[in-house]
């Protein structure tokens, strides 16, 4: 990480830079993907200013603070700057949860030229079979449910795989 240093109208001095470099090395974890941090010092009458501008990969973004003092401004800075980091990181993870958990959703990611819509699959048996059989089609099929007409009766069920492996069983009738 390359950080660069300006002063205007101030003087910059050994205890400021420092302070400035050692604050960043605390930081060191969040900061990795960071490339260049730039860090502006400004003294205008009274007050004192701190603006730092940061470069990382997709996402450039400045930082102002401005107080009386100016190991002030430059806490209030690094404080931000961590703030932000930090909650742009956990959007990113968020994204990329919901991402993985609406392909999960979905299945497999669709193939290049296959048609948008439901699919029909085999997924039933319209002749009555026994509750073996289904599980045997269940099976085969690496399918999580199977519908199927119950063999001596009217009805139909669904057999179907559990999240935790078992087998599971839906009888309106049963």
């Amino acid at each position: 990480m390359i950080v660069n240093f300006t002063a205007r109208h101030t003087e910059l001095t050994e205890d400021i830079k420092d302070y400035c470099e050692k604050r960043l090395n605390r930081m060191g974890k969040i900061l990795d993907e960071v490339h260049q941090i730039e860090i502006i010092l400004t003294e205008e009458k009274s007050r004192k200013r701190v603006d730092l501008l940061v470069k990382r990969p997709g996402e450039d973004f400045a930082l102002s603070e401005e107080t009386t003092d100016m190991f002030n401004s430059l806490n209030k800075i690094f404080d931000s700057l961590e703030r932000k980091i930090v909650k742009e990181r956990r959007k990113l993870i968020q994204k990329r949860r919901r991402a993985a958990t609406r392909q999960v959703m979905t299945g497999a990611a669709p193939r290049p030229g296959a048609e948008a819509g439901p699919v029909r699959l085999p997924y039933y048996s319209d002749r009555p079979i026994s509750f073996e059989e289904a599980l045997v089609r269940l099976e085969e099929g690496q399918k999580e449910a199977f519908l199927f007409k119950k063999l001596g009766g009217d009805g139909w069920a669904v057999v179907f795989r559990r999240q935790d492996g078992t087998i599971g069983l839906v009888d309106p009738e049963g």
